[in-house]
């Protein structure tokens, strides 16, 4: 399997939202208090751009809603209950000292 390489690892700073594009397509690396997550850019609610929200303990909060999304598992507890779908949060390795994600997840 194929990995690409994100960042190096211990470089995202606590609470910090940084924009990754891989081959076009917009991800965000949230460090959450559980650590580092890859998640969608864009909130599956209303289209929101989750780069310009904020980290919350374990979640992002989206800027247009103020939504929280858990950033292990995607979920928003309003989705639910409205009938949308979690974010999508894509699964991250270290490796070699860096954090990276499998291209079969993209």
């Amino acid at each position: 399997m194929s990995q690409h390489r994100l960042i190096p690892a211990g470089e995202l700073a606590k609470s910090e939202i940084r924009l990754i594009d891989i081959d076009g397509r917009s991800l965000l690396l949230v460090n959450g208090e559980s650590g580092p997550t890859l998640v969608d850019r864009i909130c599956p609610h209303a289209g929101g751009d989750l780069s310009k929200g904020s980290v919350v303990g374990n979640r992002i909060r989206c800027p247009t809603h103020s939504y929280l999304f858990n950033l292990e598992t995607g979920s928003c507890p309003l989705g639910r209950r409205e009938g949308w779908g979690p974010l999508r949060v894509y699964d991250l390795i270290e490796s070699d000292g860096y954090l990276c994600v499998e291209t079969t997840e993209l």
